[in-house]
C-alpha cells in the first residue's frame, strides 16, 4: 500500500471517530435535556469541534430556555393548588376567619401604639351617668344610656358609636365587644376601633357572652324550649347552636372556660314555691346536657367565672363556691352568714367581699381555699375591685387601698367626684363623673 492510501484511510478512520464522537455527545445531550438531574461534567476534548458538534449544541441551546418555562409553569401550577388545598381546608375548619381575626387584632395594637402620643390621662369621656365600664385590652369600653365609647391603653378615644337600644347591655372578650339590646332582638359586634357586624335575631336576646379569642355566645327566646343559644367564630360563623329544654330552667349567666370550647350556663327555675338556680357544665362537641350543680334551694346566681380547667367561681346572694367543671362538685365555699352582698372581686388566688352586717359594711378576705384570711370595718365603701396584690374600696370621697392582709396602704381623697369605678388595665383607673384618671399612690 502506497503512503497516499495509508494517508487517506488514517483520515478516514479519523472522520469516522469524529462522527461517533458527536453522535454520541448530542445523544447525551438529549438525554440530559429529557431528565435533567445534576449539572453536565466539563469534558476534556482536544480536538477542534465540528459542525454537527456545532448544530447539536445550538439546538440544545435553543430549547434550553423552553424546558426552564415549562419547569416553571409546573411550579406555579403546583404552587397554585397547594394554596387552593390550603384556603380550603383553613375554610372548611375555621382557622381562616381565626387568622384574619388575628391579623386585625394586631394591626389595631400596632397601628394604637404608633400613636399612643395622641392620648393621655386624665382623659375626659363624657358620660357622667355610665351603665357599664369594662377592660378592653388594656383599655377600656364605657356604656352610657346613648353611647358607647372605647379608648385605648394610652388613653386616646378610638371608637365612638350609637347604637340607639332602649336596654344596652356589654359583654367583653380579647379585643373585641358586642353591645346587645336586651329588650329587643339586635345586636352589634366591634373591635377596638371598628364596627364589624351587626345580627338581627328572630327571638328576643336574653343574654350574650364573649370568650377570651372573642368568640360570641347569643341565648334567645325559643318556643317550647328554654333558650337557644347560638355560638359564633370572630368572624360570626356559626360554631354551635342548641336549644336548651325546658327542664333545665331559664338561662340567666354564661362564661366560657379558658380553652374556648366550653362554657359553664347558669339557669334559675321555680320548684316547689322556690327559684332553684343550676349550673351546668357544657362542651361545643356535644349537643346534650352537661354536669350539673345545683345551688342551695332560695338562693339566686349573681356571677360565674370560670378560671382554670378545675376552678369555677359561681356567686350566690347567700354564698360563694368553686365548683369544679369536671366534676360538678363543690370544693369550696363561704357562707355570708345572713349578711347582704354588696360587692365582690373573684380571684384565683384571693377574694375580696363587701357585706353589710347590721347596718354597717365589712371587707371580708378569702384565700384560694375560700377561708377567712381578714375582715375588717369598711365604713361607707360600696363598692370592692381587687387585683391578685391589692385590694380598692370605693368611698363616697376616696379610694382606699388594701392588702389581703387587712392592713391599709393608702388612701387617694381629693377626686373631683364620687367614684363610679375603679378597673385595671395596663395602669388601674379611676372613674369620676365623665372622667377617668389614673389610680396611684399618693405622693408623701
Amino acid at each position: 500500500m502506497s503512503k497516499a492510501d495509508r494517508d487517506r484511510q488514517a483520515l478516514l478512520q479519523r472522520l469516522a471517530r469524529e462522527q461517533r464522537r458527536v453522535l454520541d455527545a448530542a445523544a447525551r445531550d438529549a438525554d440530559r435535556a429529557r431528565t435533567p438531574r445534576t449539572a453536565p461534567t466539563p469534558r476534556r476534548d482536544d480536538s477542534p469541534p465540528s459542525r454537527t458538534s456545532a448544530q447539536s449544541a445550538a439546538r440544545l441551546k435553543s430549547l434550553t430556555p423552553l424546558y426552564k418555562q415549562r419547569q416553571q409553569r409546573r411550579l406555579t401550577v403546583l404552587i397554585v393548588i397547594i394554596i387552593v388545598l390550603a384556603l380550603a381546608l383553613t375554610v372548611v375548619t375555621g382557622t381562616l376567619s381565626a387568622s384574619l381575626a388575628l391579623l386585625g387584632d394586631a394591626v389595631d395594637s400596632a397601628s394604637l401604639y404608633l400613636n399612643r402620643a395622641d392620648g393621655g390621662w386624665p382623659t375626659t369621656t363624657g358620660i357622667t351617668e355610665p351603665l357599664q365600664i369594662e377592660p378592653l385590652a388594656d383599655g377600656f369600653v364605657e356604656l352610657g344610656n346613648e353611647d358607647v365609647l372605647v379608648y385605648s391603653a394610652y388613653g386616646s378615644k378610638i371608637l365612638s358609636l350609637q347604637p340607639s337600644y332602649a336596654r344596652p347591655v356589654l359583654a367583653v372578650g380579647g379585643t373585641h365587644f358586642v353591645v346587645y339590646n336586651r329588650a329587643g332582638s339586635e345586636l352589634t359586634v366591634c373591635s377596638r376601633t371598628r364596627t364589624l357586624y351587626t345580627q338581627r335575631f328572630d327571638e328576643d336576646i336574653l343574654l350574650c357572652a364573649m370568650s377570651n379569642n372573642n368568640s360570641l355566645a347569643v341565648v334567645t327566646d325559643a318556643d317550647r324550649f328554654a333558650g337557644w343559644i347560638h355560638i359564633y367564630d370572630p368572624s360570626m360563623r356559626e360554631l354551635y347552636s342548641w336549644r336548651m329544654p325546658q327542664s333545665m330552667g331559664t338561662p340567666i349567666a354564661l362564661d366560657f372556660a379558658p380553652d374556648n370550647r366550653r362554657f359553664a350556663s347558669g339557669m334559675i327555675a321555680a320548684r316547689d314555691g322556690q327559684l332553684n338556680c343550676s349550673v351546668y357544665f357544657m362542651s361545643l362537641d356535644s349537643d346534650t346536657e352537661g354536669l350539673l350543680y345545683t345551688a342551695d334551694a332560695g338562693s339566686m346566681l349573681l356571677r360565674l367565672d370560670w378560671q382554670s380547667e378545675n376552678r369555677v367561681m359561681a356567686v350566690f346572694d347567700t354564698y360563694i363556691a368553686v365548683i369544679d367543671p369536671r366534676t360538678a362538685a363543690e370544693v369550696a365555699r363561704y357562707d355570708y352568714g345572713g349578711a347582704a352582698l354588696q360587692s365582690v372581686a373573684p380571684g384565683r388566688r384571693q377574694t375580696a367581699l363587701l357585706l353589710n352586717v347590721h347596718g354597717g359594711n365589712s371587707l371580708v378576705t378569702l384565700s384560694e381555699s375560700l377561708t377567712v384570711m381578714s375582715e375588717i370595718p369598711a365604713r361607707q365603701a360600696f363598692a370592692v375591685s381587687a387585683t391578685d396584690t391589692d385590694i380598692y374600696l370605693l368611698c363616697p370621697d376616696a379610694v382606699e387601698c388594701y392588702g389581703y392582709d387587712g392592713v391599709q396602704n393608702w388612701v387617694q381623697t381629693g377626686l373631683p367626684s364620687r367614684p363610679l369605678a375603679v378597673l385595671h388595665g395596663k395602669q388601674t383607673l379611676v372613674f369620676t363623673g365623665s372622667q377617668a384618671d389614673v389610680l396611684a399612690k399618693p405622693a408623701e
